[in-house]
């Protein structure tokens, strides 16, 4: 609760409103489906990366990856997680700047011990992104 009252007593001292948060998933594969979160709270673009699946799977590898700007400014961070169905990968941040379009993706894998579901190469389908344009 604290933390939720100190973020909107930012924004109302700073004048910049939060923009909603938005999603972006990609297509399930081998029971898993990746996830991406892009936001805004006053002059910064935050994005993580989520992986969920259906079953216990041996290693879960989310991957966020921040862009502005067709790559002006990029950040990315990744997480694994030893047996769990969920598994989210830690906040990544930049600058907002007006008129940049900001893309947050993952391209997260997984270990799943499933015959037929490659550890590392999964396909394009999976990916999650989402993007957004600064208006100010």
């Amino acid at each position: 609760m604290a933390v939720g009252t100190a973020a909107i007593a930012f924004i109302a001292v700073s004048g910049t409103a939060a923009q909603a948060a938005q999603t972006g998933s990609g297509k399930a594969y081998g029971g898993c489906t990746n996830s991406v979160t892009l936001w805004r709270t006053g002059g910064t673009v935050y994005a993580n990366a989520k992986m969920t699946c259906k079953k216990k799977g041996l290693i879960l590898r989310p991957t966020v990856a921040l862009s502005g700007n067709n790559g002006k400014t990029f950040k990315s961070d990744g997480k694994a997680c030893r047996k769990a169905t969920t598994c989210t990968t830690p906040t990544v941040s930049v600058k907002a700047t007006k008129g940049w379009t900001y893309r947050a993706s993952n391209s997260g894998n997984a270990t799943l011990a499933i015959l037929g579901v490659d550890d590392e190469f999964w396909p394009i389908s999976s990916v999650a992104h989402t993007t957004y344009k600064a208006k100010s």
